[in-house]
């Protein structure tokens, strides 16, 4: 009978074994990485949305500065040279020209090169500005480096002057 009893508590007192760890351990690996990578993505779509959004209120802001010169200056924003940007990050004037030349900011200035403020910077995110000019059509075209820093996506907004 003393044997009989033993056994018996033995067997209650039986663990996991080693395989049995392993797996366990394997399918919480695979949905903590699952769970890992969702994540990851939903943060990259999320700064990838907020970059874009960044875009067009600086390039709908350069629209409304190329607004505010036809209406107030029309002479100096037709003889800017094509393509040109429009910076608050120079000294301007009123009408948002370069006090230096009198002229709308050339896209060889690193004050084309904005952060999401619109001031002047060479810290990622870059926004360079451009716009080139048609006669009565504006073209703004804008780039960056994507959110991966892989490519560059970008965005044009078009304004045509109506007589």
């Amino acid at each position: 009978m003393y044997l009989s009893v033993g056994r018996r508590k033995q067997s209650r007192e039986r663990g996991d074994t080693l395989v049995e760890v392993l797996i366990a351990i394997a399918v919480v690996s695979l949905i903590l990485g699952g769970a890992y990578t969702t994540t990851n993505r939903s943060l990259q779509a999320t700064r990838a949305s907020e970059e874009r959004s960044v875009a067009l209120k600086l390039a709908e802001s350069q629209i409304e500065q190329i607004k505010g010169l036809v209406a107030s200056a029309p002479s100096t924003i037709f003889l800017a040279a094509s393509p040109f940007c429009i910076s608050a990050g120079l000294p301007v004037t009123t009408a948002g020209l370069n006090t230096t030349t009198g002229q709308p900011t050339g896209t060889f200035n690193a004050a084309c090169a904005v952060d999401a403020t619109g001031a002047p910077t060479t810290n990622e995110p870059v926004y360079r500005l451009s716009v080139a000019r048609n006669t009565n059509d504006f073209v703004l075209t804008e780039t960056w480096t994507d959110v991966g820093g892989r490519n560059a996506d970008s965005m044009q907004l078009r304004y045509r002057l109506y007589d």
